[in-house]
């Protein structure tokens, strides 16, 4: 009898792991936190693109001979999304930003358009196929932009993601933390990778930014401001999904080392948010970068914030002293920069912080009960794609991995 209750129960296991196969769930997923369901969300989304390099090769090869021809290169769309690629350190110098609302009037056959969609019910406007560029689209796989039938100058990278929202609901059941943002972002800069190598097949350079941090006097920036490709350079040819695949390699890495490293710290950043929020303190956030401030105000925003701080440097630090009080939470979302100075003016102004920067803290800030490092495991140098050849690199991943992290505090906060 024993042996048999033992079968069924091993039936039964092997039957659910099977359903969960099915769901592309696993058990150990299925008893994570919010945090954990956040970051394998992203997670997911790595490895879906890690599928489709071929695809998003061929498409960036079409981009290319466009683009070699004379043709230009444009972004619009979801206004964060067009922010995250264009005047980006690690991005492309020649692409520029045009508003959903008012596309180039110059659009032609021979250009390229990058349409970005958080899935929001959008459709593509009729005026920009019909001037026919080659028209690329990045949105969740249940966006209408990125359902057939397609025009034939339409291109679509469907990404594994719910539209605008991650799969679980937060306490309210009304409300789901926003992942559209990093899932795009990603897609994007995988593309950008690609169309990066495609022009290198053909022994051209496309002009990257360096960060102005690293470049003084901004001497570089001034050269390749607007610059589609490098006059000078003949680079050798790279291996056809070579490059996405690095990219997308080195984010998936980046998410997994928040997943193994951060996790405790994100509940506990969660934790805090919470308590302040109950005991009706004020819980303040502060975004740096490109795409993370167009976050605020989208649907889904998270409503466990009471109010948002713009300033940067000695003016954030007089805007802490100023307006912070006891029991308040400071969230900072930065860059690179070591922010001590910040996060000891919010401590001596009696609140607690939560800082996600690639530069930790100094080893007495590390010790201090009030303020909480997240690591977001993203290098200093940002932009994580090697251009052998050539003195810059391509591709940030701040973003994706920062903005993942933050959303996963929030979750846990929400929860």
């Amino acid at each position: 009898m024993q042996k048999r209750c033992t079968l069924c129960r091993s039936s039964l296991a092997l039957r659910l792991a099977g359903v969960l196969a099915v769901l592309g769930l696993s058990p150990s997923a299925m008893a994570a936190g919010p945090a954990e369901q956040y970051l394998g969300t992203q997670l997911r989304v790595v490895r879906s693109l890690e599928t489709r390099v071929d695809a998003i090769t061929q498409i960036a090869e079409e981009s290319a001979s466009r683009l070699l021809a004379g043709g230009r290169i444009y972004a619009t769309g979801e206004t964060g999304a067009v922010s995250e690629l264009v005047g980006r350190a690690g991005g492309l110098c020649g692409i520029q930003a045009r508003s959903w609302d008012n596309p180039p009037a110059s659009l032609g056959a021979g250009d390229v358009l990058l349409v970005a969609d958080y899935g929001e019910g959008r459709t593509i406007a009729a005026r920009l196929v019909e001037k026919g560029p080659l028209v690329v689209v990045f949105a969740p796989a249940g966006s209408p932009m990125v359902r057939e039938p397609l025009a034939s100058n339409v291109r679509a990278i469907a990404i594994d993601v719910p539209p605008d929202s991650a799969p679980r609901p937060t306490r309210n059941s009304r409300r789901l933390v926003p992942a559209a943002a990093p899932a795009v972002a990603t897609a994007q800069w995988a593309f950008t990778a690609e169309l990066i190598a495609a022009c290198r097949r053909r022994h051209k350079q496309l002009a990257v930014y360096l960060s102005i941090h690293l470049d003084p006097g901004l001497r570089r920036f001034k050269r390749t401001e607007g610059l589609l490709f490098e006059p000078q350079l003949q680079p050798e040819p790279v291996a056809f999904g070579r490059y996405a695949r690095q990219f997308l390699g080195q984010v998936g890495d980046g998410l997994r080392a928040v997943e193994a490293g951060e996790v405790d710290r994100i509940r506990r950043a969660g934790q805090w948010i919470r308590e302040a929020k109950t005991a009706g303190r004020q819980v303040i956030r502060h975004f740096e970068g490109h795409l993370p401030p167009h976050e605020v105000g989208r649907p889904g925003d998270p409503d466990c914030f009471t109010g948002l701080s713009k300033a940067d440097g000695e003016a954030a630090i007089k805007w802490v002293r100023e307006n912070l009080h006891p029991g308040d939470v400071y969230l900072l979302l930065g860059y690179q920069q070591n922010e001590d100075a910040l996060s000891l003016a919010a401590n001596a102004a009696g609140a607690r912080t939560i800082f996600l920067t690639s530069r930790g803290p100094g080893k007495a800030q590390s010790q201090n009960a009030a303020h909480l490092y997240v690591d977001p495991h993203w290098p200093l140098t940002d932009a994580c794609l090697d251009l052998p050849g050539y003195d810059v690199k391509a591709c940030p991943q701040s973003a994706i991995v920062g903005l993942s992290a933050y959303y996963a505090i929030c979750a846990e906060a929400e929860k």
